[in-house]
């Protein structure tokens, strides 16, 4: 997802500057480039608004394209892939993990997940729940018989009890910026800040040239 920074009045801009060389260019990239950083800063905290989430988590997922002399556009850019249940403050209950996904929104159980170190991955936790039969039993805990099965590497274990385990997201940054509610008013602010410096960048020019 992106909000596209492009959107004033270039003719106006052109004409203002005409007499300067390259005037019109600098105009353009330096505004809309501005602009980028600051819409980057205004998206954080609107998506904040709606995730329960660090802003510095969120800033992984935005990114910024600026404008050059060859491209008079610009973006602030959302991708990524959905975000750790981890990410979203857990906490241990005896019947699994409570998470807060939404800022306006309450905790909810997850039940049966659990915590626990990536495989491959040094020192990094995630959420996780494990696929299992409910009514066979579940690796590690207690089987239907009472019996638990002997401490043996997971691989070796008999097909019926070496289940595998599923890490837990919730939802991508950039659905959230998608949404309405978030990407209108971005896109609103980002369009007046881009003429208002567009404007001031013209006033600078001029003064520096004595037009």
């Amino acid at each position: 997802m992106l909000v596209k920074i492009d959107s004033f009045d270039l003719a106006r801009v052109k004409n203002m500057v005409s007499d300067i060389k390259k005037g019109y260019e600098k105009v353009v990239v330096s505004s809309i480039n501005k602009t980028v950083k600051t819409t980057k800063v205004q998206s954080k905290a609107r998506i904040g608004n709606e995730l329960n989430l660090p802003a510095k988590r969120i800033d992984k997922n935005l990114t910024i394209k600026k404008a050059s002399y060859s491209k008079l556009s610009g973006a602030v850019v959302s991708s990524g892939t959905p975000v750790g249940l981890i990410q979203f403050a857990p906490i241990q209950k005896e019947s699994g993990i409570s998470v807060k996904v939404l800022r306006s929104g309450t905790r909810k159980i997850v039940n049966h997940a659990f915590l626990a170190k990536g495989r491959g991955e040094s020192g990094t936790k995630h959420m996780y729940m494990r696929e299992y039969n409910w009514k066979g039993g579940a690796p590690g805990i207690k089987f239907a018989r009472g019996k638990r099965y002997p401490n043996v590497a997971w691989g070796r274990m008999p097909g019926k009890y070496s289940y595998k385990v599923q890490r837990l997201t919730g939802p991508r940054i950039e659905d959230i910026f998608a949404k309405q509610q978030v990407l209108g008013p971005i896109t609103i602010q980002a369009n007046k800040l881009l003429a208002d410096t567009a404007n001031k960048q013209i006033g600078e020019i001029i003064r520096r040239h004595n037009l």
